[in-house]
Parts: structure tokens; sequence; C-alpha cells
């Protein structure tokens, strides 16, 4: 009985992982249908949202925009020094950056497509990893919320010590 139960437990877990696993990486899957959205092109890395509002730098905050394509790593910090690096960021003619809400992050997702699950013809420097928000868990304080770009999962229960890439975005 213990064998059956195992074969079918390993079963089940093969038929979810390959039905899980069939969304398209976004990179293809934006490169086949060739569509920046509803996002309008403002030059030097940036990027406006109409839906939201909201200006967006196209790269990981510590990148840079060059020749059309980010260039560099991402820098890595911890959750109080992530936002205040982006409050004392000057990029693009602008000095009003800050790290994103949540909910802000989450409208960049991209559904039908992962790693990274966001437009890759937009956001070509954003990976697929886990990248702060400007918010704090309610509960618990030394946590902070991020959203883990693989899938467009996010989380509440980051330790704000852990170092991770964050975004760049203004009104």
């Amino acid at each position: 009985m213990k064998i059956f139960s195992f074969l079918l437990i390993m079963s089940c877990s093969t038929l979810v992982h390959a039905v899980i696993d069939k969304a398209p990486k976004c990179e293809a899957y934006f490169t086949t249908h060739q569509t920046d959205g509803n996002y309008q092109h403002l030059g030097n890395g940036l990027i406006a949202d109409p839906l939201t509002g909201l200006t967006w730098f196209r790269c990981g905050a510590g990148q840079t925009w060059e020749d059309g394509v980010c260039q560099g790593a991402a820098m890595l910090l911890p959750f109080e020094e992530a936002l205040t690096w982006a409050e004392n960021a000057e990029l693009a003619g602008h000095n009003d950056w800050r790290v994103p809400e949540i909910d802000e992050m989450t409208s960049l997702v991209e559904t039908d497509c992962k790693s990274p699950s966001i437009n890759t013809r937009v956001f070509s420097g954003i990976e697929p990893e886990v990248y702060w928000s400007s918010e704090s868990n309610f509960w618990l304080r030394s946590m902070g919320w991020s959203l883990f770009f693989y899938r467009g999962y996010y989380f509440n229960k980051q330790a704000k010590t852990d170092s991770f890439r964050f975004m760049l975005v203004r009104d």
C-alpha cells in the first residue's frame, strides 16, 4: 500500500508540474506577439503607463539605459537602503524616484507568460528574481512586501535585512 501511495503522489506531482509549466517564457511570448501593450516610450529608459499614470525606469535600480537596452547588473540592497537609494536617485533628468508599492508592481505582471512574468520588450532589465516593494508588513514590521518576477507572485514576509533588487517609479 505504501508503494501505491508513493507512486500515486509522484504521478500527481508530475502531472501538476507539467500543467503549471505550460506558460511560455515572456521573452519568447513577446518576441512572437510583438507588443508593447499600452505603454508609451518616453526615451532615456523611461516608459509611461497611461492606465496607472506612473512612469517607470525600464531597468532594475543600479542598471543604466544605453543604446536601447539595460546595461550592467541590478543592485541588491536591504529594504531600508533600497528606499533611501531610490529617494536620492537622479535618473533621466528626474530626482523624484521611489520604490513602487506592491499593487503598482502587480500591475506590471503578465499572467500569460513566466520567467520573468513581465513584458520583456518593455522591461528588458527585469529578471526572474525577487524585487522589493516600498511596503512593510503591517503585522510584522521587520518584514516587507516583495514580488517574485519568475511567476509574478507577491510575498509579505521577506526579512527587511535581506538584500533584493528593486525597481524605480515616479508619479
